[in-house]
C-alpha cells in the first residue's frame, strides 16, 4: 500500500461557532482549504482529510439521544429515527460546505459519509468503509470524511466521532503523520479559560498508555462526541499503538504552525503539542 502523507483533522470548534446551531466559521474553512492547496503544491498529494461536525449536528444529536440510541429510552424508535435523519442531514451539509471549499482550491476533494459502510456495537467500531477510502485515495482523490452516526447492532444507533475514525485510519494506513487543527494553539494543562492554563509543548505517552504530564479537559454541554478528551485519548492510542513511528501534533488551524505542522511534522516550542512515544 503506498504512504499515505498526512492524515489532517479539521477540528468543529475551527470550523465552526459550535456554539451557534449551524454557524460555519467561513474564513477558517478558506484557511484550511489553502493549506491543503499547499500540501498538494508541495506533492503531499496521499491525504486524507477528517472533519469533525462542529455547530452542525451536535445539537440535534443531543435532542433526540442519538449517542445513546435505544439504551435511553424505551420504545419510541420513530422519534430516534427521526433524529438520526436530522443529524445527519446537518452533518453532510457541512460535508458539503467543507468538500466544495476544497474543490474551489483545486483540490480533487469527495465527501465520503460513514454511515452505513463503518458500524459499531455497543459504540466499538466493528465494520470499517476503508476499501471505499482506499479506492477513493488510490484513484487520486483526496477522501474527505466526518463525524457522523452509525448503525450500533446493540443500541441501534450512537456517534461514530471523526477523532475514532482517525484513529482506524492511522492504524490501516500507517501515514507518516497526524495533524489535529482546532481553535486554540493545542492542548493546555487545564481548559484554556482557566486561569493558570498553560500551553503543553509535548507529551510522553508510555507503554502502558498513561500521559506525562496529566492534562486535564472539559466538555461542552452539547458535545455529544467526547471533545477534548477522546482528543487525547486518540492521540495517544496512535502514538501507542504504532510505538511512536506515527507522531501526532495539535495546533491552531489559522496559524503558521499549521502549514509546517502538516509538511514536516515538527512545531516550535509554543506552536503547539506534540505527542512522542517513551519506551519502556
Amino acid at each position: 500500500m503506498a504512504t499515505v502523507d498526512c492524515v489532517l483533522k479539521l477540528g468543529g470548534s475551527a470550523l465552526t461557532h459550535k456554539s451557534q446551531l449551524e454557524t460555519l466559521r467561513a474564513e477558517s474553512l478558506r484557511g484550511a482549504a489553502a493549506l491543503v492547496h499547499k500540501l498538494h503544491g508541495a506533492g503531499q498529494r496521499r491525504c486524507i482529510i477528517v472533519h469533525g461536525a462542529g455547530s452542525f449536528g451536535h445539537f440535534q444529536a443531543k435532542e433526540h439521544g442519538i449517542a445513546s440510541g435505544t439504551s435511553a429510552r424505551s420504545a419510541d424508535d420513530d422519534n430516534l429515527r427521526c433524529g438520526l435523519c436530522l443529524t445527519r442531514l446537518s452533518v453532510t451539509k457541512l460535508n458539503h460546505l467543507v468538500t466544495e471549499e476544497l474543490v474551489s482550491h483545486g483540490i480533487p476533494a469527495v465527501g465520503i459519509s460513514p454511515f452505513g459502510t463503518w458500524k459499531t456495537s455497543c459504540k466499538n467500531v466493528i465494520q470499517t468503509g476503508i476499501d471505499t477510502v482506499k479506492d477513493v485515495l488510490d484513484s487520486g482523490y483526496v477522501p474527505v470524511l466526518h463525524g457522523d452516526c452509525a448503525l450500533d447492532s446493540e443500541q441501534h444507533c450512537c456517534i461514530l466521532s471523526g477523532d475514532k475514525i482517525i484513529e482506524v485510519l492511522a492504524k490501516k494506513f500507517s501515514p507518516r503523520r497526524v495533524v489535529f487543527l482546532t481553535d486554540v494553539s493545542g492542548i493546555y494543562s487545564c481548559p484554556p479559560d482557566t486561569p493558570g492554563a498553560r500551553l503543553v509543548d509535548s507529551i510522553v505517552v508510555g507503554p502502558d498508555g498513561n500521559m506525562e504530564p496529566p492534562v486535564l479537559s472539559s466538555v461542552l454541554p452539547h458535545d455529544t462526541t467526547g471533545g477534548v478528551s477522546l482528543k487525547l485519548q486518540t492521540a495517544v492510542n496512535i502514538v501507542s499503538q504504532s510505538h511512536g513511528t506515527i507522531p501526532v501534533l495539535i495546533c491552531k488551524l489559522d496559524s503558521e504552525a499549521a502549514e509546517r505542522a502538516c509538511l514536516t511534522g515538527e512545531l516550535k516550542e509554543g506552536e503547539g503539542t506534540t505527542f512522542s512515544f517513551a519506551e519502556s
